[in-house]
């Protein structure tokens, strides 16, 4: 007989499937629908962009949340600490819009949106949702 054959089976299969579906390891974060995918050619070619337009010599870029045409990219100048750079465009024609570092804890999550939605005019509410929780809680 096979095991999903059983009754039984199905149930504890399906028990535990809906379990782990509604606990917080099994729950979607604020960034599922948010690109964070980075390769590596091209951290390499928005890297002498963004050292350009930070003013520094090099950036290493780190990491990338894309969403509705706006992107974070989280880099380290090397000279200066890092830092997350907001762009409502695409970084080759266009200016960055702000810049965030420094370190956050759990409870800052909603004063750290809200300061994204007040500096980063425009940004969708989700990647700024995805922003405040990333910093705050990974």
């Amino acid at each position: 007989m096979s095991f999903f054959r059983s009754p039984k089976h199905v149930l504890v299969f399906s028990l535990l499937a809906f379990i782990a579906g509604n606990t917080p390891a099994g729950a979607a974060s604020p960034c599922s629908d948010v690109n964070r995918k980075l390769t590596l050619e091209r951290g390499a070619t928005l890297a002498p962009i963004i050292a350009k337009q930070l003013g520094v010599k090099k950036v290493h870029v780190m990491q990338s949340f894309r969403f509705n045409g706006w992107s974070i990219y989280y880099v380290d100048p090397y000279q200066l600490d890092v830092v997350y750079v907001f762009y409502a465009h695409d970084p080759s024609t266009s200016r960055y819009v702000t810049v965030w570092g420094g370190a956050a804890r759990s409870d800052e999550e909603q004063s750290i949106k809200a300061w994204v939605l007040k500096n980063a005019s425009g940004i969708p509410d989700r990647l700024a949702s995805c922003f405040a929780w990333h910093v705050t809680h990974e």
